[in-house]
């Protein structure tokens, strides 16, 4: 019999969903029930167990979670039970361990059973009570006596310190799932598997930690499983702030989880910043939606946009109505801060963004198709609109026919174009955690500010850039940011800050990464530079040449590895994804003060804004992002130099000359540089002067892709249809400078 106490007193260990676990309970208590004395008091312990057990089982329990924590009680007092008398109320000795357990009872007063005689039905009138003659009744337990010591033991003297490692390291392993499906909810919030892949993780953390009596942990995974729960079943939609909310409990559950592996968990009550979040996720509703799971205003915001009533009086109002039963706009109208009127406008614009907010999933495949064929379309209409025949034709009617087609095509254009910009926000959240994560290993005070989260960027580029940005705020934290005795010292604030902003600018974005740290030494990159053999000793670029420098490969100021940085890998890594984007990057700094990384991007993969160039008969395109200037040169500025070749003198710059013509076997219009056209351009620290024979135009061309046979053509990245039906090639400007230099080697 002490076999089954002791197996009993472990209880389920896996939540109200171990149904193998549940099983072997019962048959234990089956067992159990043989070996004691027919309607003594664990009589009752067994059949309430039971009851519980099946209503689990059958999925008939209202509370799972509550009944299973009450089931753990019961078995857990088995233990206690067993105790009080050397057989557990068996046959042998009942009577005294009865005896002992009843006066317990007595002592300790309130009759664990008595809520469950009144929810099962009393005979007796209201008032009534029993009479002292009447049959002396069955020794009553009283449960809440025998485990009393259970319900709330020192952490020390109850957590097998094996089985706490477990936990804690099974614990980190679910939170890292749990965060990184997170992250998959962000592009598919609908994903139903995601989200279960969510909720089991925190299923098991919330078991197992009620299991070991920690509180705090139970009671934070109990209420984020609830909520996750509900967006399980379709009742909550997972929205931004859901997302946050539980990537937010992730954090606190991972300090907690800390605090055990340092001995210093295990509190008994949950300390301020775990109960300020647990009223958090009680009182989360989700932002509201309609019946189809669309997001829907709230009156108390629009009736803030039209100035009726504060946003700080939102709380009280929304709180005063839910305790009276009523909406919103029922109680605002109640209280007189806001007119029938008022609120019936609000009603009707919130149903106005129900009706216009209706969405549909499309497939990305279709939508690419899509966007690839309206560029044809305008394609097409260019090559109508200026085939020679129509030109000819004077009849009013059909100009202003072609302008009305132009301004369709257009706005085609621009909206086939707009469905493929998501907000380039997501990005910018998943760089809070990772800030986080470097200040705690560097042992810095690192905060993250964000501007402009809802600038919109081609979809196709949100994983592209993600990479690089992840790249520069590593940089930021563990090269710019310094310790806080540091930057006390320099008289700044102990905690570093470090902007990213996103804005749009004609045809770019724009994402600039600032902090407040260090800033760049110039001494002592151009030292590290001339040690790489990088620039020799004898040569004085300007600062913005040194700070290029930081991107060559392997090139790195600190003199010691660290986890997060000093191999010298990560800011080559990012010039060469930004180059891949067909953007550019430069860098700002003042040394004590901080730096700047600006980097420059086309708003979508698909469009490329550019100058058309012609070079003899045929006409090619340079991505305007990569041009610097254009100019016409006088006869002096041009010098040929032993071992240097051609270069040309702009504003006293020496620049290499690169006769296009050459690369691209053309016949040119002009072969002196002062009679032709240059086009200045940047890489790396250095830059260069390309020859062409004139400036056709600019416009915005859409990118085709030249096909597999030519795919890799030097200095050349695509191709496109102008507005005459012909093609025009697209320059690759990194291309055609690495072609220049094996040729000058």
């Amino acid at each position: 019999m002490e076999k089954i106490f002791n197996q009993l007193a472990n209880g389920v260990i896996n939540g109200p969903d171990d149904l193998v676990g549940i099983g072997e309970c019962l048959n234990l208590l089956d067992d159990l029930e043989g070996q004691i004395e027919p309607g003594g008091p664990l009589t009752e312990i067994i059949e309430r167990a039971r009851l519980i057990f099946k209503g689990l089982i059958l999925e008939e329990s209202p509370d799972p979670n509550a009944d299973w924590l009450e089931v753990q009680k019961l078995l857990g007092s088995f233990d206690r039970v067993h105790n009080l008398g050397d057989n557990g109320f068996g046959h042998n000795d009942s009577n005294g361990a009865e005896a002992e357990a009843v006066s317990k009872s007595q002592e300790d007063g309130e009759d664990y059973f008595a809520s469950m005689a009144t929810d099962s039905g009393n005979d007796s009138e209201p008032g009534e009570t029993e009479s002292s003659e009447s049959e002396p009744s069955e020794p009553v337990v009283d449960l809440e006596s025998l485990f009393e010591e259970e319900a709330e033991p020192e952490a020390d003297d109850m957590q097998d310190p094996e089985l706490l490692k477990d936990f804690i390291e099974e614990a980190k392993e679910h939170l890292s799932s749990i965060e990184m499906n997170m992250l998959g909810l962000e592009t598919n919030p609908g994903d139903t598997e995601a989200i279960n892949a969510v909720f089991r993780p925190f299923h098991s953390v919330k078991g197992v930690a009620g299991f070991l009596n920690l509180q705090e942990i139970h009671h934070l995974s109990h209420e984020v499983e609830n909520l996750l729960d509900s967006a399980r079943s379709g009742k909550l939609l997972i929205t931004d702030s859901v997302i946050d909310l539980v990537l937010a409990a992730t954090d606190i559950l991972k300090g907690l989880l800390d605090e055990l592996e340092k001995g210093e968990g295990g509190r008994k009550q949950d300390s301020p910043l775990v109960a300020n979040f647990l009223e958090k996720v009680k009182n989360f509703n989700g932002d509201p939606t309609d019946g189809a799971g669309i997001p829907v205003r709230k009156v108390g915001e629009i009736l803030v946009e039209h100035g009726v009533i504060e946003n700080e009086t939102i709380p009280d109002i929304a709180r005063k109505g839910e305790s009276e039963g009523r909406k919103f706009g029922e109680a605002a109208i109640d209280e007189g801060v806001a007119s029938t009127r008022e609120v019936s406008k609000a009603l009707r614009e919130q149903r106005h963004s129900i009706e216009n907010a209706a969405s549909v999933r499309i497939d990305t495949r279709k939508l690419d198709n899509l966007v690839d064929m309206v560029g044809e379309l305008v394609i097409a209409q260019s090559i109508v609109l200026q085939n020679e025949d129509i030109l000819k034709i004077k009849d009013q009617k059909l100009q202003k026919d072609c302008v009305q087609l132009n301004r369709i095509t257009a706005e085609i254009q621009r909206i086939s174009m707009s469905m493929r910009m998501v907000p380039i926000k997501n990005t910018f959240q998943k760089m809070i955690r990772l800030v986080r994560d470097l200040s705690k290993k560097s042992g810095k005070e690192v905060s993250l500010e964000m501007k402009g989260e809802e600038t919109e960027i081609d979809r196709n580029m949100v994983e592209e850039i993600y990479e690089p940005l992840v790249h520069m705020i590593r940089n930021s934290v563990d090269h710019g940011i310094e310790i806080p005795q540091e930057r006390v010292a320099a008289g700044k604030e102990p905690t570093g800050t470090i902007i990213i902003s996103a804005e749009q600018k004609g045809g770019n974005i724009v994402i600039d990464i600032e902090d407040d740290g260090r800033g760049l030494d110039v001494q002592r990159i151009r030292e590290k530079a001339i040690d790489r053999g990088i620039i020799s000793s004898s040569e004085q670029p300007d600062e913005k040449a040194i700070f290029d420098m930081i991107f060559h490969p392997g090139f790195s100021t600190k003199d010691k590895v660290t986890e997060v940085s000093g191999r010298g890998v990560g800011m080559d890594v990012v010039k060469k994804c930004v180059e891949r984007l067909r953007g550019k990057i430069e860098i700002s700094s003042q040394f004590g003060k901080g730096s700047a990384f600006h980097m420059k991007l086309p708003l979508t993969m698909a469009i490329i804004d550019g100058m058309i160039i012609q070079i003899g008969a045929e006409r090619y395109i340079v991505p305007t992002i990569a041009l610097k200037e254009a100019l016409k040169l006088s006869r002096e500025a041009y010098f040929t130099v032993q071992g240097k070749g051609e270069l040309v003198k702009v504003r006293d710059t020496l620049m290499p000359l690169i006769r296009l013509h050459d690369y691209f076997d053309e016949e040119p219009k002009h072969r002196n540089p002062w009679d032709a056209l240059l086009l200045v351009v940047t890489e790396g620290h250095n830059s260069y002067c390309l020859l062409a024979d004139e400036i056709v135009g600019r416009q915005e061309v859409v990118i085709k892709s030249l096909g597999g046979m030519f795919r890799q053509l030097p200095g050349i990245s695509g191709g496109a249809i102008l507005g005459d039906g012909k093609i025009a090639l697209i320059i690759d400007v990194k291309g055609i400078i690495s072609l220049y230099e094996e040729s000058s080697r």
